[in-house]
């Protein structure tokens, strides 16, 4: 069954904060910053789906009069790994993005996670730069950049 992606809401919160615990070993959000994200205007969260069941999220961050925007999660359970969803969350993050009026998506990732990062480059981003120290425990992330482009302008 094909991936689709939804925008999440509120009453989503259980799907979201049990592929968080699966998802993460570390660096989890809490619960209550799960409800608050998802009741603030800033954040858009959108919810990965097949077969009726919750696959994943994707998580971004807008600030007034930003060119950017910052996917800062994406998540996926698991046992969806392999099926489409992180790549989907990806392609409607860019689509939520372009239509806010965001120029470009930055995020930060650990250094260690080499599937997130091949992930991340098969869609497009780019290594801005590293930043020793950037975790709690000392773990250098890697800030990436993928320049959006409108679909006017792609379509020249």
């Amino acid at each position: 069954m094909p991936v689709t992606i939804r925008p999440a809401g509120p009453a989503d919160i259980n799907a979201i904060a049990a592929i968080e615990s699966a998802a993460f070993d570390r660096d989890r959000f809490a619960r209550r910053n799960l409800r608050r994200m998802l009741a603030g205007k800033s954040a858009v969260f959108m919810l990965a789906e097949a077969d009726g069941a919750a696959l994943g999220y994707a998580l971004l961050l807008f600030r007034r009069g930003a060119r950017a925007a910052r996917l800062y999660s994406v998540a996926t359970s698991p046992r969806a790994r392999g099926r489409g969803a992180g790549k989907a969350l990806i392609e409607a993050a860019d689509a939520c993005a372009i239509r806010r009026g965001a120029q470009s998506l930055r995020l930060e990732v650990r250094a260690s996670n080499k599937a997130a990062i091949a992930l991340y480059l098969r869609s497009g981003f780019a290594v801005l730069k590293e930043s020793p120290g950037y975790y709690d425990d000392g773990e250098t992330a890697l800030k990436m950049e993928k320049r959006l482009m409108a679909a006017e302008v792609v379509r020249r």
